[in-house]
């Protein structure tokens, strides 16, 4: 009997984010996969799949692997490529002769603290352009489709594998929920100055506004600790630093009614959907696309203005079984769309449509 030949994947990013993994281990059931990274530590050894270190000049913005990344890619079926256009090396894969099928993996369009999402950018001809130079692209969200589309792009060639993490299993006993949540770095863009003082402004207003866990580090955390000193919020707000443990921050999602992060809808997102808990930002958020995940109203909220906040922490104490409801529909869409094995299936579909590109 011929033994069927396994594809070998390379997927080469810039860092091992350990979010990931649980999507690399469902690719590593299906093919031969090897992760790449260049920044970071290097990460424990992984269940399925193998893990390189791929060294790194940087030049201002610039970034050129050492090794020679054609030659190492022969090696391999399909390379699955960081979608940076900063790292020059990865797109000069694009502009080769190659016998391997090249896929980029990026969010599509321009995204940053600074720019927001699908923003019109000066880079962006040159962006389209290198990306039309793969064999397929990979992106985390449906969002970006209509501006390839307006280019003339075939859909057919881009896939969606859209952006989530794993959960611990859980189950919502919704009886318990009692209390609110932030989690992520602390950085001013995400808008903590904001939650804190429309905190403030509710507790006055109402001094029976659910207590508020703040879960993160970085650079803002002496701020947060600062204000909840200066205004005597201790027995309101608990600040407790990073938490890294997913069981540890499970028992946290188990007792939040929403969790609130005003100007920034990244992971966090489906995060707080995978444990039932609906997610509330404004509206024009910074986000790679995790914030087409909420339906205002729904499974989440969506405010305009940043003094609706004080109304909507009301809110969520006069009438807790909204939010409790929307905290259910959060899970719904999750589990049956956001899992990592939905998003894994998107890279699936990616590299067999390349496959099958190369053998005709």
């Amino acid at each position: 009997m011929i033994k069927k030949h396994r594809c070998n994947v390379l997927i080469i990013y810039n860092k091992y984010w350990s979010y990931r993994e649980p999507i690399f281990d469902i690719l590593g059931e299906k093919y031969n996969l090897t992760v790449a990274y260049s920044i970071g530590d290097r990460p424990q050894e992984a269940k399925n799949h193998q893990i390189i270190h791929l060294p790194i000049f940087k030049f201002s913005r610039f970034v050129i692997h050492k090794n020679n990344l054609s030659k190492i890619s022969k090696n391999y079926d399909v390379v699955i490529a960081y979608g940076d256009i900063s790292w020059l090396s990865l797109i000069k894969l694009g502009f080769i002769k190659r016998s391997f099928g090249l896929i980029y993996w990026t969010i599509g369009v321009r995204a940053s603290y600074e720019n927001h999402f699908n923003k019109k950018t000066i880079w962006d001809h040159l962006r389209f352009y290198i990306y039309s130079k793969s064999d397929a692209l990979i992106i985390y969200s449906e969002k970006p489709l209509e501006r390839y589309n307006k280019r003339g792009w075939n859909l057919n060639k881009i896939f969606v594998a859209n952006n989530t993490v794993r959960v611990e299993p859980n189950y919502l006993f919704f009886d318990k929920k009692e209390k609110l949540i932030f989690i992520g770095t602390l950085y001013k863009e995400k808008g903590i100055e904001i939650l804190l003082q429309s905190y403030l402004s509710a507790s006055k207003l109402d001094k029976a506004i659910p207590i508020l866990d703040i879960i993160g580090g970085g650079e803002g955390l002496s701020y947060v600790k600062d204000f909840v000193k200066i205004h005597n919020l201790q027995e309101k707000v608990f600040v407790h630093g990073p938490i890294f443990d997913e069981k540890i921050i499970k028992t946290y999602f188990e007792l939040s009614i929403a969790c609130i992060s005003p100007n920034q809808a990244g992971l966090s997102v489906l995060k707080s959907m995978g444990y039932g808990v609906p997610f509330i930002t404004n509206e024009k958020a910074i986000t790679g696309g995790e914030i087409y995940n909420i339906i205002n109203g729904v499974n989440g909220v969506l405010y305009k203005k940043q003094d609706e906040l004080v109304n909507i922490l009301l809110e969520i104490n006069s009438n807790k079984d909204k939010y409790l409801l929307m905290g259910k529909e959060a899970k719904a869409f999750y589990d049956k769309n956001r899992k990592p094995g939905d998003m894994a299936q998107g890279i699936i579909d990616s590299v067999e449509f390349v496959k099958f590109k190369n053998k005709s």
